[in-house]
């Protein structure tokens, strides 16, 4: 709701300043008003006007970055694109299209997790079509072939027989 306050509040600036309408003179930033909030055994600060929440937020905007996905199109030696490593790192692509990942924090802090947790995180997840399609995008044509690695411990998974988009064909002789 704040969100589209402070949203409405630019849109209708710029309209003002688009139209040349004359505008009131801005309100000057107010100290922060906080209320003191007591909950169990700790005191959090609460605020409490509108003002003060809508300065706190266009600040969390200014902080933020915009994401990227460092793709290379135009290498500077030889003008080809490049792959993304952090994509080629954590991620494997399966022949029949799907990419393959474990999960996060698997090796953060174990001795805080239960033994079903950490046998959750010692298996991997697939992606969905969205991600597929951006992690395709984000490599070049050969991490997108398929690999014939020695002793490959993916092996059983590059087969998806069950499903008939990606099923092999079988030759009868």
């Amino acid at each position: 709701m704040l969100r589209s306050l402070i949203g409405n509040a630019i849109k209708g600036v710029s309209y003002a300043s688009v139209l040349r309408i004359p505008i009131a003179a801005p309100v000057q930033k107010c100290s922060f008003s906080m209320l003191q909030v007591y909950n169990g055994s700790k005191c959090y600060p609460q605020i409490t006007s509108i003002e003060a929440k809508s300065d706190l937020l266009k600040q969390s905007f200014d902080l933020q970055q915009p994401q990227s996905r460092n793709v290379t199109k135009f290498s500077l030696n030889k003008g080809k694109r490049k792959s993304v490593r952090a994509v080629v790192k954590r991620f494997r692509r399966l022949d029949w299209g799907a990419w393959i990942r474990t999960y996060t924090g698997r090796q953060k802090k174990l001795f805080s997790k239960s033994s079903n947790c950490k046998r959750r995180l010692r298996q991997h997840v697939f992606t969905n079509s969205a991600q597929s399609w951006l992690l395709d995008s984000m490599v070049t044509s050969f991490w997108r072939r398929p690999k014939n690695w020695v002793d490959d411990i993916y092996a059983p998974y590059h087969k998806r027989d069950e499903f008939f988009a990606t099923k092999s064909k079988s030759f009868k002789v």
